[in-house]
């Protein structure tokens, strides 16, 4: 699976778009934001788990914590990041914002070194703030220097990479963080990548300076709510925000729920969690570079209505498999991942997961693009910023669904039963949609 994603991320970069001035430096901008967001967030998360916390009931409220502190940001600032972006020059922004990493970064070396819990958890406030200001530049500035023709491209590999860039800074977060001296290496990676991330930065090509100002406004509450309401006004673009958002509702409950599923119905190991893990965020992106290789393009709503049956399929196996799953008697001993490979039912609930990773890739990006080209130019800041505030608000619906389901004793299989039905309503919605409007 490795060598074939690896072909398939080898294949575009014969494409000159890839080592362009107009994206090169941009796509290594956001991927190197990503990496260290997540090398920092999962190397607090391991030194909660190991080392700060002092029951397992802290740690539990901790890592909750820890994501709720990174994504309030979002709700506090996107609308106004929206706005800002809308107004400026989004390169001369993109430099600034990634000059505060450095900042950030540098604060956030000192709180590793002297391990003050509080000073970790402002640092990572400020990181969530960073990137709420740069979340609406990156996919609102694709279009100023990408051809219509070269958004999907771009998409692709911004997605692909994306998730290519949380999984590696899962793996260097929480593994360097435990290691002796792990803290010290750490700290210079992230100011390392944070200070190559502003040097990309300086030679990326100026961006449209906007003709018409946006008043701004500081009252999050109102000015969320007014850009939501605005954003509706393009109906296509705001339904590929909603189309989105649902992705990151599945992505989000499959990805909280990967742990329990293997340790307590596939009664596995901490490595076979990684697999998963791994799978999942690889399928991912190659689904989104299949996207790119095939050049495939939402022209149609009955477009999203394939994927969609598809992953709602896929979303089927998945619960029938864990449901057999469940009638398995747990075993004394966990399953080691070199017995993993031996065992059909486990391997096939993988192979089902990597499935509807890569149909995921593969139904997001064409919906960053549509979002792209069915916004104004002086809009589309704002459009991508409530695209961030709808995913993150749906993310937080998983999360609180979730809990209450758990609190009321539902196994996983349940839950899954759950997440089967909401994703049968939503894409029953998708079909009462009989528009075929040509979109892209």
């Amino acid at each position: 699976m490795v060598r074939l994603f690896l072909l398939q991320a080898i294949r575009p970069l014969s494409n000159s778009l890839f080592f362009s001035k107009r994206f090169f430096p941009l796509f290594w901008v956001q991927f190197l934001g990503a990496f260290n967001d997540n090398v920092f967030k999962n190397a607090l998360v391991m030194l909660v788990t190991f080392k700060l916390a002092k029951d397992p009931a802290e740690i539990g409220l901790l890592i909750t914590l820890a994501a709720g502190v990174f994504i309030l940001p979002f709700f506090l600032f996107s609308a106004l990041a929206g706005q800002i972006a809308d107004n400026y020059d989004k390169t001369w922004l993109t430099q600034k914002i990634k000059l505060a990493e450095v900042l950030i970064m540098l604060t956030g070396a000192v709180a590793f070194i002297t391990g003050d819990i509080v000073f970790l958890y402002i640092v990572l406030f400020l990181m969530g703030v960073q990137s709420a200001f740069f979340g609406p530049i990156k996919y609102a500035i694709l279009p100023e220097h990408l051809s219509k023709n070269e958004l999907l491209t771009g998409n692709g590999w911004f997605s692909a990479s994306t998730f290519v860039a949380i999984l590696l800074g899962t793996i260097v977060g929480g593994f360097v963080s435990l290691i002796e001296g792990g803290l010290v290496w750490l700290s210079i990676l992230i100011i390392f990548f944070a200070i190559t991330g502003y040097v990309f930065s300086l030679f990326m090509p100026a961006s449209v300076t906007p003709q018409h100002k946006i008043k701004l406004s500081v009252n999050f509450i109102k000015t969320t709510w007014l850009e939501i309401k605005y954003s509706r006004q393009y109906p296509q673009a705001f339904f590929a925000v909603l189309a989105i958002s649902w992705f990151w509702f599945l992505g989000a409950t499959y990805l909280s729920q990967i742990p329990v599923m293997v340790k307590d119905l596939i009664f596995a190991d901490d490595k076979v969690v990684l697999l998963f893990l791994a799978t999942f965020s690889i399928g991912i992106a190659k689904g989104a570079l299949i996207v790119n290789y095939l050049n495939l393009k939402i022209r149609t709503i009955h477009d999203v209505r394939w994927l969609g049956l598809l992953l709602l399929g896929i979303s089927v196996a998945i619960w029938l498999s864990n449901l057999a799953m469940g009638l398995i008697e747990q075993t004394e001993k966990a399953l080691l991942l070199q017995d993993f490979f031996f065992e059909l039912m486990p391997m096939t609930v993988l192979l089902l997961l990597g499935c509807i990773a890569i149909l995921g890739g593969m139904y997001i990006v064409p919906l960053y693009t549509l979002l792209q080209t069915q916004t104004p130019q002086g809009s589309r800041s704002r459009m991508v910023a409530v695209n961030n505030i709808m995913n993150a608000i749906f993310m937080v619906v998983s999360a609180i669904l979730i809990m209450l389901l758990y609190a009321i004793d539902w196994s996983l299989v349940n839950i899954f039963t759950v997440i089967l039905g909401l994703n049968l309503l939503v894409f029953i919605s998708f079909y009462k949609r009989v528009d075929d409007e040509i979109f892209i």
